[in-house]
């Protein structure tokens, strides 16, 4: 790729538009772009970068600040690149997002980066900034980060090159040579080993809380066991602690049997106790009952007399009750004659709540008629005043069509006018070509008058030569000849005349058709103008003007007057239509509107009628109410109702006292019959049975039962252990198998990811990251690449070598950069360099990075480069050296530019781009080829 044309305008500090013809410089070798400090010498790269990539060559300018300061407001800031690639030219424009005055109006606008990438061949251009940039990255083969590596090299970017530690070397390396998904990978494995030492030791936490909750009785065997395991805090051998609470468990299971049988003999000495107890306490029961049963029957017999007494002056009230029976029964049939009155209230009370509400409705539909015809009113009211709103739309329409039938004539004239132009056009072409015809026509007509007048006097000529004196002339018959005609010199032939008599009409012929054709175009113009005056004075009858072009002047300006008046009339039409649309709105609402106040009148007179029946319904209710009411003892049921409650009270205490003594006989005299019957059985009870020491049976029961209670806890307090124990038991076993698991994984992982992170243990062993090993293999060849170069600059004596070993082992190597003298066959670092020597060497490595580059991305080759400063600190010598190695670079058709203010260079490079300030402000560009 080599730039042919450069072109930048209003770009740093080029406030003009300057043109750089590059191609002037030849295809290959050394120029010097040299100026004053600030004159923009690097912008001329910076506008070919960012032509091709839309960025600047450095990252200190975003494209937004690329306007230059000292353009002036109206000026576009742009660049535009024409450069050569595989032998065919392309076309770049592009400009950035920047501030510029509006096109109308006053104030600025906002102008959005754009760019266009044009194609040698049949290819439509690339539009838009981004896609333009990718179009170029494909086209050449190279992004933008890559470009400016290979075609700039600045001398404080190589120099950091030259003295960056391996971590900082490495950044630059990553960039350039895509090396992040390396570093991705690093960093991927360190999170990996993270996780899994993370899990390890939450999983070794849980095994050590586990081992803690071990239950153990402070004088069992393995006490000392646990209580060793437990102060380790650390994660024993899992064996070791699985084998102690199998021992536990085992024992504590063996501890349950034991205790099992011990409980099972205690409860059944409880229970010969409690049944020995239970014996006892039946005889004395039986005692204490034979005591009562004897008492009942002594006391109970007198007073089953006197109940018998009793029950039968109770029987005699029989009769009462029967009639009492009767009453009742009278009088709850007259209750449903009450219920009957209850029913006829409510009806009563329904109607008039009824009634009520049908007043209330008729006070409401008033309210609502009366706010529905003020509504109604509104409406037609409204109606009314849009009534001619159609008429409107019409009159509005017809001035519409009125506007437009004279902005079509005014129009059509404009159409006649233009026609008339190319008519008078043709009029002056006709009569141009009439007059050029005209003036050959008289030329030729006396050309043949002479020539005719020539050939008479030939032909009279040669009948004198035949005259005699005497004899009479052929022509007058005179016979004397005093002046014979002479011959004419010249003279044409009869032939040749004849041809020019018919060229000659034949040019005449045609001067008469130009002639015509003129006038008739003439007369075409004329009607035309007649046709234009006539519709001019059609359209308007007050434009007097003669000259067309001042009618048409007043035409255009009533053709404006008619456009406006068009846009106007059509907000009317709007204004128009939308008041029909408002107009047909109300034609439908009123009808609907009066379909309800009909509606509304139809349920008034229903709701009339319903009152009225209502009213009569009630009147009907309530005389019956009347004439029920007076058939009743009582005004209300609830008197009648108590009036049978206390003949019912009546009733029942005689049959609650009937009951109760026949209830109070039978009672006494079961119970003296069973006192009696249980006598017999108690004595024969008692009979059999001898008397116990109850006091000492209960003392007996209460110690057996203490034993079995105590017994039962130390079970419970085993079983809990027991389970305790072998949950504990299992956890860790699960958790060993984890912990394993992990403990392999994590060993593998971290293996890896200290093998790639730089971090394998070993004094012998170098750390390099595995991005880093990817990257010595480019630095290797950079390396070799760089020396072909440093070797000339250095005459042989320095060569460059990436350092393999390092005194501190700790940090991360592997990029470090010695140098190799070759005068003393020492070994040291690039450090150790003078400035001149640093510069050698930095140039070197630059190029030897941009050669590695352009290999990396596929062979590319650019024919341009660009070298920035730095040549100030080398010598005479080293200046020659490094020109040498310069010169190197442009073999196969290269071509190299220097940017430098070094006043030896200006002296050795011919070819010269020269940045000069303008006192005005910007700067301007000269090229010198000498």
């Amino acid at each position: 790729m080599r730039p042919i044309k450069l072109t930048i305008s209003a770009f740093g500090p080029y406030a003009k538009e300057t043109e750089i013809i590059l191609d002037e410089l030849g295809e290959r070798g050394l120029y010097l772009i040299t100026g004053d400090t600030g004159a923009g010498k690097t912008t001329i790269f910076d506008a070919i970068a960012f032509a091709l990539y839309g960025e600047a060559s450095g990252n200190e300018r975003e494209p937004g600040m690329l306007r230059s300061k000292y353009a002036d407001s109206k000026t576009p800031t742009f660049v535009e690149l024409d450069f050569l690639y595989q032998g065919q030219i392309y076309h770049i424009r592009r400009n950035p997002e920047y501030m510029r005055p509006k096109d109308r109006g006053e104030g600025m606008t906002l102008q959005r980066a754009d760019a266009v990438l044009e194609f040698p061949d049949d290819r439509l251009p690339v539009t838009k900034a981004k896609e333009v940039t990718k179009a170029v990255t494909e086209l050449i083969g190279l992004d933008r980060g890559q470009f400016t590596q290979i075609a700039m090299l600045a001398q404080g970017d190589f120099m950091k090159l030259l003295f960056s530690k391996t971590e900082e070397r490495s950044k630059i390396f990553r960039e350039i040579f895509h090396t992040r998904p390396y570093l991705a990978f690093q960093e991927k494995m360190k999170n990996a080993s993270g996780r899994l030492q993370e899990q390890y030791e939450d999983v070794s936490k849980s095994i050590l809380q586990y081992i803690k909750d071990i239950s153990c009785e402070e004088d069992d065997v393995l006490a000392t066991d646990v209580k060793k395991i437990r102060e380790s805090k650390a994660v024993v051998h899992a064996d070791k602690v699985l084998e102690v609470l199998e021992i536990l468990t085992n024992q504590d299971a063996d501890s349950v049997k034991e205790k099992k049988k011990n409980l099972t003999k205690i409860e059944k000495d409880l229970e010969e106790l409690n049944q020995r107890i239970g014996k006892a306490e039946a005889v004395i029961r039986a005692k204490k009952e034979l005591e009562k049963a004897e008492q009942t029957i002594a006391e109970k017999t007198p007073t089953l007399k006197e109940l018998e007494m009793a029950l039968k002056k109770e029987q005699g009230k029989v009769p009462e009750r029967e009639q009492l029976t009767e009453e009742i029964g009278k009088r709850q049939e007259k209750l449903a004659e009450y219920d009957e009155l209850k029913k006829l209230q409510k009806q009563i009370k329904e109607l008039e709540k009824q009634i009520e509400i049908l007043k209330d409705r008729e006070s409401r539909y008033q309210e609502k008629k009366a706010q529905m015809q003020v509504q109604l009113e509104q409406k037609r009211n409204l109606l009314e005043q849009l009534k001619d709103a159609e008429i409107k739309v019409l009159k509005v329409t017809a001035e519409q069509k009125e506007v437009s039938v004279r902005k079509e004539a005014a129009e059509d004239i404009l159409i006649q006018y233009k026609r008339y132009q190319r008519q008078k056009k043709s009029v002056e072409e006709a009569q141009k070509a009439y007059l050029v015809m005209q003036e050959e026509c008289t030329e030729r007509k006396t050309q043949l008058a002479w020539m005719e007048r020539a050939f008479l006097d030939e032909q009279a000529g040669i009948l004198a030569k035949v005259l005699k004196t005497g004899e009479p002339c052929p022509v007058c018959g005179s016979v004397q000849h005093p002046c014979p005609a002479q011959m004419t010199e010249g003279a044409p032939e009869k032939e040749e005349l004849e041809k020019y008599r018919k060229e000659t009409a034949n040019v005449e012929k045609k001067t008469n058709d130009a002639s015509f054709k003129a006038n008739e175009k003439l007369v075409q113009l004329k009607v035309l103008e007649e046709e234009i005056q006539k519709s001019v004075k059609s359209f308007d009858s007050s434009i007097q003007e003669e000259e067309i072009e001042k009618s048409l002047a007043l035409i255009g300006q009533q053709m404006d007057a008619l456009e406006k008046s068009e846009k106007e009339l059509q907000k009317k039409l709007e204004v128009a239509k939308e008041a029909v649309a408002e107009k047909q709105k109300l034609e439908a609402e009123i009808p609907e509107l009066e379909q309800m106040q009909k509606k509304l009148q139809e349920e008034e007179q229903e709701r009339k009628d319903r009152l009225l029946v209502s009213e009569r319904d009630k009147a009907n209710a309530e005389e019956q109410a009347v004439k029920v009411r007076g058939k009743l003892e009582f005004p209300e049921k609830a008197e009648a109702e108590q009036k049978i409650k206390e003949l019912d009270k009546q009733k029942k205490e005689i049959d609650k006292n009937l009951n109760a003594a026949q209830k109070a006989f039978q009672d006494c005299s079961q119970s003296v019959e069973a006192a009696k019957t249980k006598k017999k059985t108690l004595e024969k009870q008692i009979a059999g049975n001898k008397e116990t020491d109850m006091e000492e049976l209960v003392q007996a029961r209460q110690e057996v039962s203490g034993a079995k209670k105590e017994l039962q806890k130390q079970m419970e307090e085993i079983r809990i252990r027991y389970e305790n124990n072998l949950k504990i038991r299992n956890a860790i076993d699960k958790q060993s198998a984890k912990l394993l698991e992990l403990e392999r994984n994590w060993t593998q992982v971290r293996e890896i990811s200290d093998t790639v992170n730089g971090k394998i243990k070993g004094g012998s062993k170098e750390k390099i990251k595995f991005e880093t090993y990817i990257q010595t293999n480019y630095f290797d060849r950079i390396i070799v690449r760089a020396n072909t170069r440093f070797m000339v600059m250095s005459g042989g004596q320095y060569e460059l070598k990436r350092q393999t070993d390092t005194d501190d082992r700790k940090s991360q190597s592997g990029l470090e950069l010695n140098v190799i003298d070759h005068y003393n066959g020492s070994e040291r670092s690039v450090k150790t360099l003078s400035g001149g020597e640093s510069f050698k060497a930095s140039l070197s490595l630059a190029l030897g990075l941009s050669d590695e580059i352009q290999a990396s991305a596929g062979g590319i080759q650019l024919d341009t480069m660009f070298v920035d400063e730095g040549f100030g600190s080398l010598d005479e010598e080293s200046l020659e050296q490094a020109m040498k190695a310069l010169n190197g670079l442009t073999e196969g058709n290269r071509l190299v530019g220097i940017i430098s203010h070094v006043q030896e260079l200006k002296a050795r490079i011919e070819k010269q781009i020269v940045v000069t300030k303008e006192k005005a402000g910007g700067s301007r560009v000269e090229l010198k080829i000498d």
